[in-house]
């Protein structure tokens, strides 16, 4: 659990967005109920709640994508940190650009709030 915490602190201080404490417990819990076992994230920043999300069960997989290069590597570096490259898959691009044929038990929307709209568009399917 610490190392969990140290990336929070180390978002924080370094002012990445990340979900509240009760977000992350929500989403949690609803992967926990509702045996979800694939996430599609839209916004991975540094990787904090891809790697919450994986921590529920060894059967959770996710598919994480974001447009930033800088967040994207430190994502792949805290995702490898945790051990969970095998779990988490990151694709830098942007959200809307991004195209993929699987499903998903699970669509998170993470991103530019004025695109939610659009990535609920894009993704609903």
């Amino acid at each position: 659990m610490g190392k969990i915490l140290d990336l929070k602190e180390e978002a924080k201080s370094n002012h990445i967005p990340i979900m509240q404490d009760g977000g992350i417990e929500f989403i949690k819990e609803f992967i926990r109920d509702n045996n979800i076992k694939s996430v599609l994230e839209l916004g991975t920043a540094v990787g904090y709640s891809a790697i919450n999300f994986a921590s529920v069960n060894n059967d959770v997989h996710i598919l994480t994508v974001e447009r930033d290069e800088e967040r994207y590597n430190e994502a792949l570096k805290n995702i490898h940190e945790f051990n969970l490259d095998n779990r988490i898959d990151v694709v830098l691009k942007d959200a809307l650009e991004f195209e993929t044929d699987l499903k998903f038990d699970l669509i998170f929307i993470d991103a530019a709030k004025s695109q939610y709209i659009k990535f609920f568009q894009k993704y609903k399917d």
